[in-house]
């Protein structure tokens, strides 16, 4: 999944936006409080429908009445609007035929491969493990390592007592 294009207006610290990725790599650089998590914001919530709402308590910019968010990915082109009664929520193909059931689309786009990374930073480590085990299938349970690691130091730590006692 790749953003050719985001237009953003009005949402959070957003007043306009548009960015088009010319590569692999887009920096989002300013002074605090100037609307760089205000642009991953609007890219969440503009895919995750009713958990990105959620987490996002006025997704609409203070003193304006509605926002919204254009996702050009190429193959769709998913536009989200807030207003003061609600959301509404379009994806379309790049000619303009419409998906019957934009967000289920969209969740299955999504999948279980997606978290909010803001929220990810700020989560404690074992949060941070906790999420990422979530998102990725191990060829081998942790648990098992970490049962392992501690009797093997076990080992390692009786062997140098036993050292020590000759």
């Amino acid at each position: 999944m790749r953003i050719v294009r985001l237009q953003a207006e009005n949402v959070k610290r957003l007043r306009a936006v548009e960015i088009a990725p010319d590569g692999n790599v887009v920096v989002i650089a300013g002074r605090n409080a100037q609307g760089k998590s205000s642009v991953l914001d609007a890219i969440w919530m503009a895919l995750a429908g009713g958990s990105g709402a959620k987490e996002t308590s006025r997704p609409i910019s203070d003193g304006e009445e509605r926002a919204s968010v254009v996702l050009d990915m190429g193959d769709i082109v998913v536009t989200r609007r807030w207003t003061s009664s609600g959301t509404t929520l379009e994806v379309t193909s790049p000619d303009g035929a419409r998906y019957p059931s934009p967000q289920s689309l969209l969740d299955g786009l999504l999948g279980r491969l997606s978290f909010d990374p803001l929220a990810f930073a700020q989560q404690d480590p074992k949060g941070q493990l906790a999420t990422l085990l979530s998102v990725v299938d191990l060829p081998f349970d942790p648990a098992e390592l970490d049962t392992e690691r501690d009797v093997a130091f076990a080992q390692l730590l009786e062997g140098y007592r036993e050292a020590l006692a000759h």
